[in-house]
């Protein structure tokens, strides 16, 4: 097997990942992605999660808060 020491650091050592490794995360993302929540894409609306962080009861308060996250994901995405 592969020693704890034989890996490089950083991206380097997604080389050293064998490739059933590989199969292994991809299979357990897909069934995480499969299984929980897929229902709520058909019948939930988009970004509702149960609990009010970023959105509110008044409707303007709502729409700043939501513009401010939009601009800072945004932002985000250039830097």
């Amino acid at each position: 097997g592969i020693q704890f020491s034989d890996v490089p650091n950083g991206l380097a050592a997604l080389s050293k990942v064998p490739s059933l490794g590989w199969v292994q995360i991809i299979f357990f993302a897909g069934v995480i992605e499969g299984a929980f929540g897929f229902d709520d894409y058909k019948n939930g609306t988009p970004g509702e999660y149960g609990w009010k962080v970023i959105t509110s009861d008044d409707p303007e308060e709502k729409t700043k808060k939501l513009s401010a996250e939009l601009a800072n994901g945004r932002l985000a995405m250039m830097a």
